[in-house]
């Protein structure tokens, strides 16, 4: 029995490749929680965007309960099985009348993960619409023959070396327009991106990424996470440090050599001609 989806639910993320809206914290939590961002915002004097990625839970006991939340892992488990690991998360900020995007792409370039299934939940910490730019999807991209990318480094593009996938039918997008609180859940391949923002106010989200213990990166040795629920009959995956205190910085140290190492086999596939 399912935990808090319902079957309609989890056969529509099966077929379209991701699902939305989840209900995830009232307008009041997270609210706090976007005063928690902007707090880091203003200490580091930078985007956390460009300075806390792949990892970006580790360093805070703050963002450790998010990916840790109940509720959320209960979905979680309704899509992937009892047994869950977090492998990393990122912020993707985007300032008000931001030209920032995303080209169409799927997260599967990314990684080297046998089998290629790690779920991502997309948790808005404000709204997060069409005049925003919210992430939007190509139903059912995810299945059949992984997708071609070109590369086509911009200025304005988030992604690092401009992975895009070439020829996309827009007409058949879905925006995924969530409140603040809420999440959209994606599979690693299913086709998507999203616009720059042309409201006056922020367009801040935190993507969750979570495996069963089956699933293992297969591209450099000393992948870690966090085992959240159940249990690792595997092996695959190190054990994450676990923060001491906000800023923790065992816990930064160990978000940048994690980062480093996905980076460099991002750059390495690219040089390397590896376009899916």
């Amino acid at each position: 029995m399912d935990k808090v989806l319902t079957a309609e639910q989890v056969n529509g993320y099966e077929e379209k490749g991701f699902l939305f809206p989840f209900p995830l914290y009232s307008s009041d939590e997270i609210s706090a929680l976007f005063q928690k961002y902007t707090a880091l915002e203003d200490k580091i004097g930078d985007s956390p965007m460009d300075k806390f990625r792949i990892k970006a839970q580790l360093p805070f006991l703050w963002l450790c309960d998010v990916v840790r939340e109940a509720k959320l892992l209960d979905a979680v488990e309704d899509l992937i099985g009892p047994d869950i690991l977090c492998w990393g998360a990122s912020f993707f900020s985007k300032k008000a009348r931001d030209p920032g995007y995303v080209s169409w792409h799927t997260d599967s370039f990314f990684y080297g993960f046998e089998p290629a299934d790690t779920l991502t939940a997309w948790l808005a910490f404000n709204p997060s619409d069409l005049e925003s730019g919210c992430v939007r999807y190509i139903p059912g991209s995810h299945k059949g023959p992984p997708a071609v990318h070109e590369l086509k480094p911009h200025e304005n593009n988030l992604i690092p070396v401009g992975q895009t996938v070439p020829n996309v039918d827009e007409s058949q997008a879905e925006y995924a327009v969530l409140k603040a609180g809420e999440i959209v859940f994606h599979h690693e391949s299913v086709v998507h991106g999203s616009l720059p923002n042309n409201a006056d106010h922020p367009r801040i989200g935190l993507a969750i990424h979570y495996v069963a213990p089956h699933v293992r990166e297969t591209r450099f040795e000393g992948s870690t996470a966090m085992l959240l629920r159940g249990e690792d009959k595997f092996g695959y995956w190190g054990i994450d440090p676990e923060p001491q205190e906000d800023m923790d910085p065992v816990c930064i140290k160990a978000m940048e050599d994690m980062r480093a190492l996905y980076l460099n086999a991002t750059r390495d596939k690219a040089a390397a001609g590896g376009r899916s």
